[in-house]
């Protein structure tokens, strides 16, 4: 049995299968740099806006600690030291009353010069701090660390993570800066916190780059698309431009088989009528009336026959033309002109002539052909002139004669109207136009022959 040819399927509009066909990228180094580059870009905003946030997150707790630090020692300070730097019963009370309402809270004050006024840790010394930190709250800044790893002292109540905060104290009546805070805090439920925002923008940023990689297939697949119709359509110019081609070159055929015709009819009538005429005329005459009655003799009127035919048929064939240059071919049509019609004519050239193809040569001869004869039919006698010269990519030839009595427009039914059709029909295979200009005592004929055309060249 014959095999049945599998067909595409067949996808409603709106499903998904129909959707994934019409979705194509053709791989592309362009689309690979452009895909790195987004997500390098959304990468490093990712990374931007959670070094940023990490950043005010530790700043923000720093400002909160300061805050503290500065509300809550200051009047501790004024109101338990008699004198800054001397310590007693009733103000290590109070301290000590602080940190039995905050058991995690780690708390130090230290004066100006860096000595060590009060320390919620049991036999705290001053070694146990940041030398570099402590000069910067003295000079009225804070100071923020999250630490998140190290070495804990079995006597520290903290565990990893936990901020350290160095705040200066003021004096809240002349704002005067009187000591040094350091407290330190737990971070655990910041780093949780820390972690659900970080997750949540690493899921966002994560969407967004999708987001902009769907776009960005979906250009690179539209892309990919208008570049395939676009190749569509250059094929379809190229087969176009060689049909296009085709059919000039099967036009070039055509006038060359009809001149081949042309060759064939005019050899047919050589051969034939006319070998039978001549024949006819050579036989005795056996009617003893020799003559008609208007003069005129049997073989007088044969002998007209026969002349009328050679002429057309001698019309008909057509010269070797292909090794011929154009004012060659110009000139040739001019001296077989004068051999048939026993005139002169004047000819002019107008050198140089670029050389013409085969099927062009046959279009100039035949025209110069049929303008001078019809320049001596209806020229009342004036000696026909021709002229030929080149404009550009243009050849140019004119035949100037008389004036026909009966001619008036080129529109207009004149003698030369079955002539001009038939030389406008050779011409327009070639892109060429003919022009008949009447005047007062003359006719122009103006012929425009393109060398080549458009669709000749390669």
């Amino acid at each position: 049995m014959p095999q049945s040819k599998k067909r595409p399927p067949n996808h409603p509009r709106g499903s998904s299968k129909a959707i994934l066909s019409r979705f194509h990228v053709a791989p592309s180094p362009l689309a690979a740099i452009f895909t790195v580059m987004v997500i390098a870009v959304m990468f490093a905003l990712g990374a931007f806006i959670m070094f940023e946030y990490r950043s005010l997150q530790v700043q923000s707790h720093g400002r909160v600690g300061s805050a503290y630090i500065d509300n809550l020692l200051a009047p501790l300070a004024l109101d338990h030291f008699e004198i800054l730097g001397h310590t007693n019963r009733n103000s290590n009370q109070a301290f000590s009353y602080v940190a039995q309402k905050n058991p995690n809270l780690v708390m130090r004050v230290w004066t100006l010069e860096g000595a060590l006024l009060y320390s919620t840790l049991q036999d705290d010394t001053a070694d146990h701090h940041e030398a570099e930190h402590l000069k910067v709250a003295m000079q009225g800044e804070f100071v923020v660390n999250l630490e998140t790893s190290g070495t804990i002292d079995p006597e520290f109540p903290l565990a990893y993570p936990y901020f350290e905060v160095y705040a200066p104290i003021h004096d809240p009546e002349n704002g005067m800066l009187i000591a040094v805070g350091e407290i330190y805090l737990d971070a655990s439920e910041l780093l949780r916190d820390r972690s659900f925002v970080e997750r949540a923008t690493w899921a966002a940023v994560i969407l967004a780059a999708l987001s902009m990689l769907a776009m960005l297939a979906l250009t690179f697949s539209q892309s990919s698309r208008l570049e395939e119709l676009l190749a569509a359509e250059r094929k379809m110019v190229k087969h176009n431009d060689q049909l296009r081609r085709a059919a000039n070159r099967a036009r070039l055929d055509a006038a060359q088989a009809n001149e081949q015709v042309l060759n064939v009819v005019g050899a047919e009538l050589h051969d034939g009528p006319i070998q039978l005429l001549g024949l006819v005329s050579l036989m005795k005459d056996q009617h003893p009336q020799t003559e008609m009655p208007d003069g005129t003799s049997v073989r007088g009127l044969i002998s007209q026959v026969m002349t009328e035919l050679r002429s057309i048929s001698a019309g008909l064939i057509l010269p070797e033309l292909e090794d011929l240059d154009t004012s060659s071919v110009v000139a040739l049509a001019v001296e077989r002109h004068k051999a048939l019609m026993f005139g002169d004519v004047e000819m002019e050239i107008v050198e140089p002539l670029a050389n013409l193809d085969l099927p062009r040569k046959i279009c100039l001869y035949r025209v110069v052909c049929e303008g001078l004869s019809n320049a001596v039919r209806h020229g009342q006698g004036r000696v026909p002139l021709v002229t030929v010269h080149q404009k550009g990519s243009v050849l140019d030839t004119v035949i100037c004669g008389g004036k026909s009595q009966g001619a008036k427009t080129t529109s207009s039914i004149t003698p030369w109207h079955l002539g001009l059709q038939g030389m406008r029909r050779r011409l327009d295979a070639f892109g060429g136009r003919i022009e008949l200009a009447i005047a007062e005592s003359s006719a122009t004929l103006h012929v425009t022959l393109p060398i080549q055309s458009p669709d000749d060249k390669p």
